[in-house]
């Protein structure tokens, strides 16, 4: 895995400048722009630390399967309120029914006269 490659696709997916992630976590933008062009390393303690300005745990940094919208799509997700989260949810659901909930419809709307 290019964790600085990681790191940069993360922040940019948040909008976020070094500066601005360097300030949540504590160290210098150059510090950030170094990880990122391979010119230093992190320590784990530290990695974890930017996992947390990025607002993902240590695992979801390593899931390489994940596509970066999905990662933005579950951060704005996260911060949403349950009101919100239930329209979302209606809206997915309206594209992509389950095909149980399809089934269940199909039996109840059935003719059996």
């Amino acid at each position: 895995m290019d964790i600085g490659k990681r790191i940069y696709d993360l922040r940019m997916n948040q909008k976020m400048s070094a500066k601005e992630l360097a300030k949540k976590v504590g160290v210098s933008a150059a510090f950030i722009s170094a990880l990122e062009h391979h010119t230093t390393s992190a320590s784990i303690a530290t990695l974890e630390q930017l996992c947390g300005g990025l607002n993902i745990s240590l695992s979801e940094f390593f899931q390489e399967d994940e596509a970066p919208l999905d990662v933005e799509l579950l951060h704005k997700f996260a911060n949403m309120q349950v009101q919100q989260k239930a329209a979302i949810l209606n809206l997915i659901e309206a594209f992509c029914p389950d095909k149980d909930s399809d089934t269940a419809q199909n039996n109840n709307g059935e003719d059996k006269g």
